[in-house]
């Protein structure tokens, strides 16, 4: 199940009890899941009726999830940092856990499919991803939070929040927050407020490199890396490695294309969501494989050649953008 529609269905005032596995790569929304269903608890009893255990035994979840709540409707256990031999030793056990408990194992990142608990829990309808927004959920989330904190917010700074912090959730609130103080209480928050108290993430400035580099315009791409590599506070390995990892998205794509893949397999195979495999497809198809592989190579020996002396890293990774594009 998807993390909103879950929060969705507890909103709505669906009962909860039984066996959960929470899991997903945005921690924001996870643990967001995490506290609504501790909110289910009476307020007053709460920590009677709420148990965290950190890699626990599986006899001292059984234990925890058995114990009848305290004068209320519900005992919450959290299970974390558990192990796979304990894992296995629940599955038969998570689909028998009393409804007077909602008995919730916590594991961040991908949904493990092939897990043994997993499978049985999510045979039951109660295992949860939350996994990151797409940019326009973002937005809403962004424009319902500044609501809710009464700061006004231009579309198009929410939309500039977005292009340099990405969909982590944590930051667009944290960020949100500061610019509303920034601009003072019932003052709105646009486009140049964002300009000038957020600084773009590394990923995003890459972005900004790679794109005119893949579409032919290697002056302007040149330009932006000069720009950043003046820049104090940005490593020009760290910009190397996030290049790296952008031509090999581009090479993944290459590979898969010479296996007879489309976009949309493509997009599936790597994990990557639709435009940026568009983007990867696109330029895939101007490069041959050997060139992909030279070019992986010379943005993966910038760190070695500073390490061995031969060149500093800012020359180092000008000279493989040059050479490349």
């Amino acid at each position: 199940m998807d993390g909103i529609a879950f929060l969705n269905e507890l909103a709505g005032g669906k009962p909860v009890g039984g066996a959960y596995y929470f899991c997903g790569e945005d921690p924001y929304s996870l643990n967001k899941g995490l506290r609504a269903l501790v909110e289910r608890t009476n307020p007053d009893l709460r920590e009677m009726n709420t148990t965290f255990l950190k890699a626990p035994l599986p006899s001292d979840i059984q234990a925890a999830a058995e114990t009848l709540p305290f004068f209320d409707d519900l005992r919450v256990v959290v299970a974390q940092e558990f192990d796979a031999d304990t894992a296995n030793a629940l599955e038969d056990y998570v689909k028998t856990v009393p409804e007077t408990t909602a008995l919730l194992f916590v594991r961040p990142g991908k949904a493990p499919k092939t897990n043994p608990l997993y499978k049985a829990i999510d045979a039951l309808g109660r295992a949860v991803s939350f996994n990151p927004l797409e940019p326009a959920q973002a937005q809403a989330f962004l424009q319902k939070r500044a609501k809710e904190n009464g700061i006004p917010l231009d579309g198009m700074a929410a939309h500039q929040m977005i292009q340099y912090l990405g969909v982590d959730l944590g930051a667009l609130e944290n960020t949100l927050l500061m610019l509303g103080a920034y601009v003072g209480f019932g003052n709105r928050v646009t486009v140049q407020a964002v300009d000038a108290c957020v600084k773009p993430s590394s990923e995003y400035e890459v972005f900004k490199i790679m794109d005119p580099l893949w579409a032919g315009n290697k002056r302007e791409g040149i330009r932006i890396l000069a720009s950043l590599l003046s820049d104090p506070s940005e490593s020009a390995i760290g910009l190397a490695t996030l290049c790296e990892r952008n031509v090999r998205g581009v090479l993944g794509a290459k590979q898969l294309l010479l296996d007879g893949k489309n976009e949309a397999q493509i997009a599936q195979i790597l994990g990557m969501k639709p435009y940026p495999a568009k983007k990867a497809v696109a330029s895939a198809k101007k490069r041959s494989y050997e060139q992909l592989v030279k070019m992986l190579d010379d943005f993966i020996a910038v760190e070695w050649k500073q390490k061995q002396g031969l060149a500093k890293a800012e020359d180092s990774l000008i000279l493989a953008c040059q050479q490349n594009f």
